[in-house]
C-alpha cells in the first residue's frame, strides 16, 4: 500500500483551512498548525463571493459556509446621506454564475471550514519559526523546539508570514493612506432588509453596512490619515461617531449599537505583487502570497481559489515540483491582477477632493448596468480546472 503524502499547513485562516480540506479529500495526510491558542472567535465580517463559493463547491465544502452566512440580495453605492448613486446586480450575477455571493461573520466561516476536517488535524498554540529543505521534502521548526517533516509545506500564515519572509526576504508592506474600523453588531433598521449591502461614500471616508444574517450587521468605516499606521494603535467609539457625523441614519445607528470593545481598528495594507509563490517543496497562498486592500472584497476569495487550485494541481500532477510550478504560473497572474485592481479601486473610493468625488459619483451614475455586470463577472467567475 502506498504511503499517503504528508503536508504541513502553517496558519488556520481561511486559505489554510480550505487547503487542508481540499488535500484531505485528495488523499493527503494533513496537519495544520496555528500560532494562536484557538481559532479566531472575535473579529468582524467578510464577503465570500461567487468565485470563492464556486471553488468551495468544487471540493464539496460550500454548504456549511452558505448555511452560516447570508446571501447578498441587494448591493448599493450611496452618498454619505443615504441617497442612491447606483445599484450593482450582484445577486443576478450570482444566479447567472450558479453560485451565491455570501456575507458571513469571520468566526462562523472559520468554524464552517474547520468542522469539515478530520479529527486531530488542527494543532493550535504552536508557532512556526522556520523551514529547511530536505532532498524529498521539508523540515518545519516550531517555537517549542519541536520539528515536523512532510513532503510539502504550505505557508498560509497571513500578512506577516514567517514562511514568506524566509522565502522572499523582507518585502515591505505598502500603506493605503487610511485607517479602517470594523465590527459586527445586532441591528434592526428599516433600511436593513434581508441580504442588504451598501457602500456609503464621502470625502476621504466611506462606510459599509452588510446583513450577515440572524439579525447581525457587519459594518466597516474608513478615513484617510497622514499617519495611518500610528493612528491604528488606539481606538474609541467616539472617533468613529465623529468621523460619520451627519451620515445616513442607518450608519449612525449601526455604530451606536456597537459596544466599543468589539470594534477593531486597522491600518489597511498590501504588498507589491511578486511572481514567486514557491521554493522547493514550500508554497505560499492567500495573504502570505498576495495581500490586498479590501476594496473588492476579494481577499478571502483569492485565498480560497489558491487553495483549491493548488490541491487540483497536486492531485493531477504526480511530480510535486511540477505541480507547484503549474500552481504558481496559474495563480500569480490572476491574484496579482486582483491586488492591483483593489488598490486602484481603493484610490477611487478614498477620493478626497470635491472634483474627484463628483467624478466618481457621476461615473457610477452613468455607467450602464451591462458594463458593471461584465466587470464583475470577470472577477466573480472561477473554473476549478484553472
Amino acid at each position: 500500500m502506498t504511503e499517503l503524502r504528508k503536508v504541513i499547513v502553517v496558519g488556520a485562516g481561511i486559505g489554510g483551512l480550505t487547503a487542508a480540506i481540499a488535500l484531505q479529500r485528495a488523499g493527503w495526510k494533513v496537519k495544520v498548525f496555528e500560532a494562536a491558542q484557538a481559532l479566531r472567535t472575535g473579529g468582524a465580517g467578510l464577503s465570500v463571493m461567487a468565485n470563492a463559493m464556486a471553488a468551495l463547491h468544487s471540493i464539496d465544502a460550500h454548504v456549511p459556509v452558505e448555511q452560516a452566512g447570508q446571501v447578498i440580495q441587494h448591493f448599493f453605492f450611496k452618498k454619505q446621506n443615504g441617497d442612491l448613486i447606483a445599484s450593482m446586480p450582484i445577486h443576478e450575477i450570482g444566479e447567472q454564475l450558479g453560485h451565491p455571493n455570501v456575507n458571513i461573520q469571520r468566526p462562523l466561516l472559520l468554524r464552517a471550514l474547520a468542522q469539515q476536517l478530520t479529527p486531530d488535524t488542527l494543532t493550535t498554540g504552536l508557532r512556526c519559526v522556520s523551514y529547511a529543505h530536505r532532498p524529498d521534502g521539508v523540515r518545519v521548526s516550531f517555537e517549542d523546539d519541536s520539528t515536523h517533516e512532510a513532503d510539502l509545506l504550505i505557508g498560509a500564515d497571513g500578512l506577516n508570514s514567517v514562511i514568506r519572509q524566509q522565502m522572499l526576504g523582507e518585502t515591505p508592506t505598502r500603506p493605503s493612506g487610511y485607517i479602517a474600523w470594523l465590527a459586527v453588531t445586532p441591528l434592526s433598521h428599516p433600511v436593513m432588509t434581508e441580504g442588504y449591502v451598501a457602500h456609503y461614500w464621502g470625502r476621504g471616508k466611506r462606510f459599509g453596512l452588510c446583513d450577515v444574517g440572524d439579525g447581525q450587521a457587519y459594518w466597516w468605516g474608513t478615513c484617510n490619515h497622514g499617519n495611518a499606521a500610528d493612528a491604528a494603535l488606539s481606538i474609541s467609539k467616539q472617533e468613529v461617531l465623529s468621523a460619520c457625523t451627519g451620515w445616513a441614519p442607518e450608519v449612525i445607528a449601526a455604530v451606536e449599537a456597537t459596544p466599543e470593545s468589539v470594534i477593531l481598528k486597522m491600518h489597511a495594507q498590501d504588498r507589491e505583487p511578486v511572481e514567486q509563490f514557491c521554493d522547493g517543496h514550500v508554497v505560499l497562498l492567500g495573504d502570505a502570497a498576495h495581500p490586498m486592500l479590501p476594496s473588492l472584497g476579494q481577499g478571502a476569495a483569492q485565498a480560497i481559489e489558491d487553495a483549491v487550485v493548488l490541491a487540483g494541481h497536486l492531485a493531477r500532477t504526480p511530480d510535486l515540483r511540477t505541480a507547484l510550478a503549474r500552481y504558481q504560473a496559474c495563480r500569480h497572474p490572476r491574484a496579482n491582477a486582483v491586488v492591483n485592481a483593489a488598490r486602484f479601486m481603493s484610490g477611487i473610493e478614498q477620493a478626497e477632493s470635491r472634483f474627484g468625488c463628483w467624478l466618481r459619483e457621476w461615473y457610477f451614475r452613468l455607467t450602464p448596468q451591462s458594463s458593471f455586470r461584465k466587470k464583475n463577472i470577470d472577477i466573480l467567475s472561477f473554473e476549478p480546472s484553472a
